[in-house]
């Protein structure tokens, strides 16, 4: 063993990893967890912090693609029969000050007109989602060439992070147009009114029902839609099956 490997394991062992007494488990565990971190450390970086070999140039247009297919997939997912509605990791909840109130409705089985607000709001956000590709695409393009080292040098979702925090206030802006059209094309401003009137609504809700729901749903559907471009960037970055090309498999191999 190295001096590098025996420097290694004795931290390992310091952090209580294994015992002078250590089951067959620990010597296990011990083992997989010298592997993995010597596995960690011995790839080879060059001296801008990317792989050997892998250009900046070659990073930029690997993070672009490997965040455009994560983009496309995401939007694919959710833009479609039941993509968010059916979905418990990103179905839209309605606003905390009417889920109280049909959370109270729903064992008097009163909740009806509430219900159908919930299910409506998300089928919206489906019929919505699509026009989010072309946003997405035009925001990847506008990630500078100085951010892009740090960005796959960084963390399994870091990518969706920093465009999510770049992003978002101009995604609002153009996703809330058509997001409002689609509340109005499923209904769910009509059955927001409806609720408003049958439940007495109107002291929780100080806007007019499409500003509102609008507002909500537009900023819930995109924490949809970005959760799952985080999942592709992460498969991309953690699976070698997913890195479905070679640029792909250059920058994140």
């Amino acid at each position: 063993m190295d001096n590098y490997r025996r420097e290694l394991l004795l931290g390992l062992m310091a952090m209580g990893l294994t015992t002078t007494h250590a089951t067959a488990q620990t010597q296990d565990e011990l083992e997989n967890a010298l592997k993995a971190a010597i596995g960690k450390t011995s790839k080879k970086t060059s001296s801008t912090g990317l792989p050997v070999g892998v250009t900046k140039t070659t990073a930029d247009k690997g993070l672009r693609e490997a965040l455009s297919l994560g983009a496309v997939a995401a939007v694919t997912r959710v833009g479609r029969d039941d993509g968010y509605w059916g979905d418990d990791l990103v179905r839209i909840p309605l606003p905390k000050t009417i889920a109280k109130v049909q959370k109270t409705l729903k064992p008097l089985g009163m909740s009806g007109a509430l219900d159908e607000v919930h299910e409506k709001v998300n089928h919206a956000a489906e019929v919505a989602a699509p026009v989010a590709k072309d946003l997405f695409l035009d925001a990847i393009k506008s990630i500078t060439l100085t951010d892009v080292v740090g960005i796959v040098r960084g963390g399994p979702t870091s990518g969706t992070q920093y465009l999510q925090k770049s992003t978002t206030p101009r995604l609002i802006t153009l996703f809330t147009p058509p997001m409002g059209e689609a509340l109005q094309s499923t209904g769910a401003v009509q059955s927001l009114d409806d609720a408003i009137a049958r439940n007495g609504l109107s002291a929780y809700i100080k806007k007019d029902p499409k500003t509102y729901l609008s507002e909500y749903a537009v900023g819930k559907a995109l924490d949809g839609l970005f959760y799952y471009v985080g999942n592709e960037e992460r498969a991309i970055r953690t699976n070698p099956a997913s890195r479905t090309t070679d640029l792909l498999k250059a920058v994140f191999g």
